[in-house]
């Protein structure tokens, strides 16, 4: 394996890297060093937030070395300069830390702990949001406690003694800065209860001779959790009908995150479809490019796109304006026609918009395309800072779920290579499964991938071909 399809395969978090270094000698991993250590200077993941960091993955790439204490030095330095900053790198760097402390590897420990006296004090210091109201020094420290809590040890007691010394400190932090309060803890709480257990926790919490941190910290919490629920009790604002709708739209009230991404959708799962259509013929009908843009935006879902005009559709994906233009191919993906398939065609001729081509031939995809096709979903650039290909990847791969003949198999490999996305993969792996394309050296890869699902799914296969064999 060369050194650049190493990093390569190493920043999709494929298996072929730790396979790779499990089969050379330890002179030989000398070259990939530096590369891995790369790695634990950065967040990895494509998109944590669904598909988790790369602890497990990074853990297993330097556990393949000799020495760990370099690239601990690194993390080391990577924590603390990430306590200030937004991201996932602080998380990661905590849980690979955590590896190594289950791991026996004191060191790891005193970093951890090190960094939370450290955390804890820029706080009683009266550390606050910045300008743009963010807060990554709370949230990092919500990722520290959550891991000391789950991760290092796998004692019970000690884990207890963890929680109880974090859910004292908040109390006492709390006192002094009042933008370090429970409720910014929720997900803390939850992880604590899953690592402890829920009657272990309700014992702790509850018992009658708790000290005074614990009774102020139970208070708090039950606080916090009877607001939450008092807060799903309020009915939402939100329009019921498109005249509605337009109406406050056309007097410059713009609809929140929520609106656009659940309104029209919410009509359509109360057999609303007349409301999603009169909608529809606001969008169509309207002069003002971003009032139709709104419109478009909640329109322009899987449940929704069937009700838009599709000369429209077109004219607008042409439009100037990128976000309009932007929504519309989001809708165009949705639609199975012929004048769809005739314009992603031209599109992928004319070589321009591939990635929006892409997903509109992928609804309408019939077996004549699988040469255009295959070469028009291998010019897309697959990046951290284009999101694109993942959409397409995504509209590649339910082709594949529908009925018809035909379809480039092929390309399920190329995604499983390429993709740098593992949540994504995950299913991808499935898919490639479902069709006997899932080899045993793909198999043996596959159990050192960064997602968790393909690991266990990986073993069972491999086991269930021993078993078989």
């Amino acid at each position: 394996m060369t050194k650049k399809a190493f990093k390569y395969d190493m920043q999709r978090g494929l298996g072929s890297c730790v396979v790779a270094l499990k089969n050379m000698q330890d002179a030989e991993k000398e070259a990939f060093f530096p590369i891995v250590l790369w790695g634990c200077s950065r967040d990895m993941a494509y998109d944590a937030q669904c598909e988790g960091c790369r602890s497990v993955y990074l853990y297993q790439l330097i556990t393949e070395f000799p020495d760990a204490a370099p690239f601990i030095d690194v993390i080391k330095k990577g924590l603390f300069h990430s306590v200030h900053s937004s991201g996932w790198e602080f998380h990661q760097d905590c849980e690979i830390l955590a590896y190594f402390v289950s791991d026996g590897i004191r060191r790891a420990w005193k970093i951890l702990m090190a960094c939370y006296n450290y955390m804890a004090q820029i706080f009683l210091d009266g550390c606050k949001p910045d300008q743009y109201g963010r807060f990554p020094e709370r949230d990092n420290f919500q990722s520290l406690c959550l891991t000391l809590v789950s991760l290092c040890f796998d004692d019970q007691r000690r884990r207890q003694k963890i929680y109880q010394k974090i859910i004292k400190d908040l109390c006492i932090l709390g006192e002094e800065n009042p933008l370090l309060t429970v409720d910014h803890f929720e997900w803390f709480q939850s992880v604590s209860e899953d690592s402890l257990g829920k009657a272990a926790m309700h014992k702790l919490l509850y018992r009658a001779d708790a000290d005074d941190y614990i009774k102020t910290y139970v208070q708090l919490l039950e606080e916090c959790q009877n607001m939450r629920a008092e807060w799903r009790k309020e009915r939402r604002e939100e329009p019921e009908t498109a005249e509605e709708l337009y109406e406050l739209l056309k007097i410059g009230k713009r609809p929140g995150r929520e609106w656009a991404l659940l309104l029209a959708c919410g009509w359509m799962r109360r057999n609303k479809e007349q409301e999603v259509l009169r909608l529809a013929a606001y969008y169509k009908d309207e002069k003002e490019w971003d009032i139709r843009c709104q419109i478009l935006r909640m329109l322009a879902k899987k449940d929704c796109a069937w009700a838009l005009d599709l000369t429209q559709l077109i004219k607008d994906s042409k439009s100037e304006h990128s976000e309009l233009s932007d929504q519309a191919f989001e809708a165009l993906s949705y639609r199975r026609d012929v004048k769809v398939r005739a314009y992603a065609l031209e599109l992928l001729q004319n070589n321009i918009h591939t990635t929006e081509a892409v997903s509109m031939l992928a609804k309408n995809y019939e077996a004549r395309d699988q040469e255009i096709f295959v070469n028009a979903v291998k010019q897309i650039p697959v990046t951290y800072w284009g999101s694109g290909w993942h959409g397409a990847f995504g509209d590649i791969l339910d082709l594949f779920y529908e009925p018809g003949e035909g379809k480039p198999k092929e390309l399920l490999l190329y995604m499983y290579r390429n993709t740098l996305c593992s949540f994504c993969r995950e299913y991808i792996v499935k898919e490639m499964g479902r069709r006997r394309m899932l080899t045993r050296e793909l198999l043996e890869e596959m159990q050192y991938d960064c997602n968790e699902e393909i690991r266990k799914y990986a073993k069972k296969k491999l086991s269930d071909k021993r078993l078989k064999g």
